[in-house]
């Protein structure tokens, strides 16, 4: 029958109380989405800085409810930068030795022990891992509460091979003037991605969460663009909160993504401007909570056909800021190349009327209509598409 051993630890998953303190087995699985937080538990988001971990992040459900002192320890797949599973913490075993759940003797296959301690301050913690044969590594990381059972995500499905141009229209900050905007866009039949800083929401000068909700209803998508679009190089705590917070803030009202597009006032190492800089435990943290990250590290044009690689990174087009009409067209006659696809970003606070983009967005209309163009409503669908758009005139 199953048990503990004289050790005290957990087999075959038996949780019986150690005092006031319990143990549960956690197993791995290949599966990169396999197990949900569920109610009474809190998703921390971790990174251990060093060795076989240090590429990766680690999430682990921890239960937040003291029935009788128990508490789980259950490690949720992850995904490496370049999308292969990873669960480091899911062969192990683990006991509580506090009672906050913030310390845990850990038990290897082989039998060696190691632990992990934590110190928290309000959801960030920091503090150490402690391996087998003596090796410590750092430790950081952030709690989740129930907006995070929608996390992480799938990955991209099947790539198609049809070679249809595909472009998307993207509205970044979720400015007022976007409303304007998107009316010209929906007159045309056209979808749009509206990027939004989900903490900026329903500020002066800024759409509220009832506008987002009625542009979804009109066929646009909501991607999330961070919290609060801040001016930082702060990675860290911060970085992991601004990217699973923020999903997590849309989840909460309703507006579920699964596409992060980068602001482009973050800096070092969290500017993501050369696939280099993805290749890290935060090109692995994006993988993990977002199908697709619009951010800085390839060309503004790329072949859909190789969706994998460039969903992590893909880059953009401002038509917005400055370039004249003929730089757009030169823009748009590359983007009418076979497998390509093209993001066009707009930043309506920056149009110098509201109608001097119309010529363009005719341009889309016209191309939709024909099918000579793919016209995405989110990024996605820039690389996975289960049947031709067309463009449907009012």
């Amino acid at each position: 029958m199953a048990g503990a051993d004289r050790s005290g630890r957990c087999r075959s998953g038996w949780t019986p109380f150690v005092g006031w303190i319990a143990c549960a087995i956690v197993v791995g699985c290949l599966d990169p989405v396999a197990g949900r937080v569920t109610a009474g538990e809190h998703l921390w988001v971790l990174h251990v800085s060093g060795g076989a971990y240090g590429a990766h992040v680690q999430l682990i459900a921890i239960g937040d409810r003291e029935d009788g002192g128990r508490r789980t320890f259950r490690s949720i797949p992850s995904r490496a930068w370049d999308g292969t599973a990873t669960n480091d913490f899911g062969r192990l075993e683990a006991r509580a030795i506090d009672t906050a759940g913030l310390r845990w003797a850990l038990w290897w296959p082989d039998g060696s022990a190691g632990r992990i301690e934590l110190q928290q301050t309000g959801d960030t913690a920091t503090g150490s891992l402690m391996l087998p044969g003596g090796a410590r590594y750092a430790v950081f990381g952030v709690r989740f509460g129930a907006a995070a059972e929608h996390l992480p995500v799938a990955p991209l499905g099947a790539v198609g091979a049809d070679s249809t141009p595909a472009i998307l229209i993207r509205v970044d900050d979720a400015a007022a003037s976007d409303t304007d905007f998107l009316q010209r866009v929906a007159a045309r039949g056209l979808p749009a991605e509206i990027a939004v800083p989900t903490r900026v929401i329903g500020q002066p000068g800024r759409l509220t969460w009832e506008h987002l909700r009625r542009w979804k209803a009109r066929g646009m998508s909501i991607a999330m663009h961070s919290r609060e679009h801040r001016r930082t190089s702060a990675d860290a705590q911060y970085f992991i909160g601004e990217i699973v917070g923020g999903f997590g803030d849309l989840a909460d009202r309703g507006l579920r993504s699964s596409v992060f597009v980068e602001p482009g006032s973050w800096g070092d190492s969290i500017l993501f401007d050369s696939p280099q800089k993805l290749r890290t435990w935060r090109g692995a943290l994006l993988r993990t909570f977002a199908s697709v990250s619009e951010c800085y590290a390839y060309p503004y044009a790329v072949s859909f056909a190789r969706a994998d690689s460039f969903a992590l990174g893909l880059s953009h087009a401002t038509i917005s800021d400055g370039l004249t009409e003929p730089q757009i067209r030169a823009l748009w006659v590359g983007a009418l190349r076979p497998h390509v696809a093209t993001v066009f970003l707009v930043h309506t606070f920056r149009l110098r009327t509201p109608g001097q983009l119309d010529w363009f967005l005719d341009l889309v209309a016209g191309a939709a209509s024909t099918g000579s163009v793919r016209v995405a409503s989110d990024a996605t669908q820039l690389f996975v598409f289960a049947e031709t758009a067309r463009v449907q005139r009012p």
